[in-house]
């Protein structure tokens, strides 16, 4: 697993805040993309922001992914090694901060949502503050298992374009049900646009922040 001190991490610090906001950002994007929509979604400053860069640099671009992929999907092993990241980023973040993990949320777009998917609702995953996905699904990997009851009560923001072409309308339903069903209070909105992001959807999850606790 790549050292956690490898990772290129940029930081929006709010000196009063007293929460932290952890964006994980999609396939080929880095690490200032959701950050830069910080000031939309929190303009009352009421969190830091600490958004990472994925792990393994692409040769096409300045762009990165989170784990390898192969002919089926994610490799399971580079996968379950992005999950322990992106565990131990959080924690050495929250430690540092001298926040606990109820006044985090943590979110992520794309492969980077598929990633916050995994971290909120894998078997004994802590509590979170609240967990925001967009466009994305529920990570389907062998070693991978799923239980999110104990998050039961949390709220999440599930976001997806009805127009997608890399995530399916069905797909990002799944995500928001499996949620739900285990007693997450999850707020599921389709948009009408393809696989990105849209001021509407910053409009919500501005709402949605604005109401963590």
């Amino acid at each position: 697993m790549l050292a956690m001190a490898d990772l290129t991490v940029y930081r929006i610090d709010r000196p009063a805040a007293e929460r932290l906001l952890f964006l994980f950002h999609g396939y080929s994007a880095e690490q200032h993309h959701l950050a830069a929509y910080v000031p939309l979604v929190d303009p009352g400053e009421r969190f830091s922001a600490v958004a990472p860069r994925a792990i393994h640099d692409l040769p096409e671009g300045d762009g990165a992914s989170w784990w390898e992929r192969g002919p089926d999907g994610p490799v399971p092993a580079s996968f379950l090694a992005a999950l322990d990241a992106a565990e131990a980023l959080i924690e050495r973040e929250t430690a540092a901060a001298g926040i606990s993990r109820e006044r985090c949320v943590i979110g992520g777009f794309s492969q980077g949502g598929a990633l916050t998917l995994a971290l909120a609702a894998r078997q004994g995953a802590p509590r979170y503050a609240g967990m925001w996905a967009m466009c994305c699904a529920v990570p389907e990997v062998p070693g991978l298992t799923l239980d999110p009851t104990a998050g039961a009560g949390t709220p999440a923001l599930i976001q997806h374009g009805t127009a997608d072409p890399i995530i399916p309308v069905a797909r990002a339903t799944a995500a928001a049900t499996l949620l739900a069903d285990a007693g997450w209070k999850v707020t599921a909105v389709g948009y009408d646009m393809g696989h990105s992001q849209t001021i509407e959807m910053m409009v919500d999850a501005r709402a949605f922040l604005a109401a963590i606790a």
